[in-house]
């Protein structure tokens, strides 16, 4: 398996990579070009000079222009212009006072073969004197010399005629001088850019190995860490996005906890019960009643239902539940379900009343609407007191209808009603056994209410009792 390199090593190569570029190109220019790039700013600074006369041949300040020139340049001018010439002094290897006329034609025809101007490089010649008194001509290392030539078409059909003469010195002993100078630099740069990338990387590095560790520890199942990394804004942003993962990992593992606890107190009852009914059945004959028998049959249902309520929570959560919307009467599927609560208002003396003023039809699925029905009622029923009432109240407001059930129960605190629609919440956080429902209607009411895009919610005030309540559209009645 191929080892994958660190973030601190990545950033120290491309640091130092990033320099030895830099460090390239710096002798690249200053000692491989130098040479090159001399040369090149000598012939245009001829060739300037070259159009700046030309562009004043006619003016009568040329001569102090000519000067000019050859001071801010170092170089000789020669300029003929119909029967004039101005010049500057003669300076010692200035080859151009040397030319005679002859020279001086040929080197218009190459300019005027050439566009107008024409530039002669000649390696400058030293000469020295040997012991017979013989003279030596030898070329100057390095050292060259530059004759420029522009001819200009004057008034009367006249060819003015501007010379340039300059030389570019040699630059071998500045070139040694900077290669030198370079390699010290290259050497310090490199050093320092080494330890600054070690440093940088260090402190770039620090924070996210201090998360990855942390990160580690959340893995493992620890919540309780805290991201602390800082040093740049992402690295906090992403301790921020840590910490909050964190807290609902948290908060995920104490419902899952929760959960676990639960379903598993709900299934153990009913289980101990169908259990020991039917063993006093067995072991006692005297025991064998239809209310024994019932006893067993009710708690069967209690687990059929609790495992059908996990299973719709769960496909609900997954959105794998298609709700199948239908017009059909509100009123009367209120009415159906209040029906099978007569057991309760006759045998437990609950009085369960409907308020109501006329039918009123929306487009939901019955089923679906039912089930938050029964879970409403449920909730109402296993939270009454002394005072069983419970009043299930329909109003229009406008194009909407209201269904409300109010009961007279203990009542829900402030700060606890965001939390009564999570699964299994208990407002006195201990976990009991309702008569009906298995702990988490209210989490299967608001799937199923939020799948129908409708409103929602309770008024609670404590010892006051709770209405839970929802709103959905008002359709027309569907003709018969």
């Amino acid at each position: 398996m191929k080892t994958e390199t660190s973030l601190q090593w990545k950033l120290v190569k491309y640091l130092l990579a990033f320099v030895i570029a830099l460090l390239a190109l710096l002798w690249l220019f200053q000692v491989v070009f130098l040479d090159s790039f001399y040369q090149r700013f000598k012939i245009e600074g001829i060739e300037k000079i070259g159009n700046t006369l030309a562009a004043n041949l006619e003016s009568d300040k040329l001569p102090d222009i000519v000067a000019q020139q050859a001071r801010q340049n170092d170089a000789c001018i020669r300029v003929l212009y119909g029967i004039f010439q101005i010049q500057t002094t003669n300076t010692m290897g200035c080859q151009i006072y040397n030319l005679n006329d002859s020279d001086i034609a040929q080197y218009v025809a190459k300019a005027e073969a050439n566009g107008g101007s024409y530039l002669d490089i000649q390696s400058e010649k030293v000469i020295s004197e040997l012991p017979n008194g013989n003279l030596l001509f030898s070329n100057k290392q390095g050292s060259r010399n530059l004759i420029y030539f522009k001819v200009v078409e004057g008034r009367r059909n006249q060819k003015d005629i501007i010379m340039v003469n300059t030389h570019i010195s040699p630059v071998n002993a500045t070139t040694e001088t900077l290669r030198t100078q370079l390699g010290y630099i290259s050497m310090i740069v490199i050093v320092a850019s080494v330890g600054l990338a070690f440093l940088m990387s260090r402190r770039i590095v620090k924070p996210i190995v201090n998360i990855n560790q942390s990160a580690r520890q959340m893995a493992e199942g620890n919540y309780d860490i805290v991201f602390t990394g800082k040093g740049y804004k992402e690295i906090t942003q992403l301790n921020d996005t840590m910490n909050h993962t964190t807290r609902k990992l948290k908060e995920v593992d104490q419902m899952r906890r929760d959960l676990i606890a639960n379903v598993s107190h709900d299934l153990r009852t009913p289980l101990t019960m169908i259990s020991g009914y039917g063993e006093m059945m067995r072991d006692l004959p005297g025991e064998n009643t239809p209310e024994n028998v019932q006893v067993i049959i009710d708690e069967a249902h209690r687990l059929s239902n609790l495992v059908n309520d996990l299973l719709d929570l769960s496909k609900l959560q997954e959105n794998k539940i298609e709700l199948h919307a239908q017009h059909f009467d509100l009123t009367q599927l209120i009415e159906t379900v209040l029906h099978r609560y007569e057991k309760f208002m006759t045998q437990d003396g609950f009085d369960i009343q409907f308020e109501h003023q006329e039918s009123v039809w929306v487009n939901a699925d019955p089923d679906r609407l039912g089930q938050v029905l029964y879970n409403f009622i449920n909730n109402a029923i296993n939270y009454s007191l002394e005072d069983k009432r419970i009043l299930i109240r329909q109003s229009i407001d406008g194009t909407r209808v209201r269904v409300e059930v109010e009961d007279h129960g203990e009542g829900i605190s402030e700060d606890k009603l965001s939390y009564i629609w999570d699964r299994y919440y208990k407002v006195d956080k201990t976990h009991k056994r309702s008569s009906a429902g298995s702990g988490i209607g209210l989490a299967i009411v608001r799937e199923i209410l939020e799948l129908h895009h409708a409103q929602y919610g309770v008024k609670s005030e404590f010892g006051q009792g709770s209405v839970f309540w929802f709103e959905l559209p008002i359709v027309p009645e569907r003709e018969s």
